[in-house]
């Protein structure tokens, strides 16, 4: 596991969305808790985004 805070963080290193969702979910602990794979992150924030837009229509369409 790479660790993301430690004295160098600010430095303003550039982790990918895999990185991104596993430290969100983890409470910033774990930054490979989700795997190594980077389309991993990709496929949960298209699968998240999906959901929410699906919900918005769900809620336009029955206002209606």
């Amino acid at each position: 596991m790479r660790l993301i805070f430690t004295t160098n963080f600010n430095k303003f290193q550039s982790i990918n969305a895999t990185q991104a969702w596993s430290l969100f979910l983890t409470g910033c602990k774990k930054d490979d808790s989700l795997g190594k794979n980077p389309m991993i992150g990709k496929y949960l924030t298209v699968a998240i985004l999906g959901a929410i837009i699906a919900q918005i229509l769900e809620a336009i369409l029955t206002v209606s």
